[in-house]
């Protein structure tokens, strides 16, 4: 199977077989797996993967690893032709999925303004408090 490149304002729900959506406003990019599972592979844009198109065809850069499906798999896209790659193991793939929910995590609080920083810290505390005055009552 080979990906076209199709640049978007917002990706579509339904997606097409072979072709890879990006939006370059909201960064993101979807396509479903490579392996014809039918599984919607999610890609954040510049985060984790790079989303470009050589001639109409997509490159996708590093790698995209299906870590969240049963298929498992494991694939680069280079003007739109898929190189298989060895599946992650089990714990690999755990600690690949930790590692990028941690990184936006990160970039999430770098975004926030100091007036979000304080509602949040605000929010937090009084979920605390909360979750203390509740344990002591019951």
């Amino acid at each position: 199977m080979k990906f076209r490149y199709q640049a978007v304002e917002r990706l579509p729900k339904p997606l097409k077989e072979g072709i890879v959506y990006h939006s370059a406003e909201y960064e993101v990019g979807a396509l479903l797996c490579a392996c014809g599972c039918g599984h919607r592979v999610s890609l954040l844009v510049p985060d984790s993967h790079k989303v470009e198109s050589t001639n109409g065809m997509a490159t996708i850069s590093p790698s995209i690893s299906v870590c969240d499906a049963p298929c498992k798999s494991h694939y680069i896209i280079t003007a739109g032709e898929v190189e298989w790659l060895p599946a992650f193991s089990a714990s690999l793939a755990a600690s690949t999925m930790r590692d990028q929910i941690a990184r936006h995590a990160e970039r999430d609080v770098k975004r926030l303004t100091w007036t979000q920083k304080l509602w949040a810290s605000i929010v937090a505390t009084y979920r605390k408090l909360k979750a203390a005055m509740f344990g002591r009552s019951q």
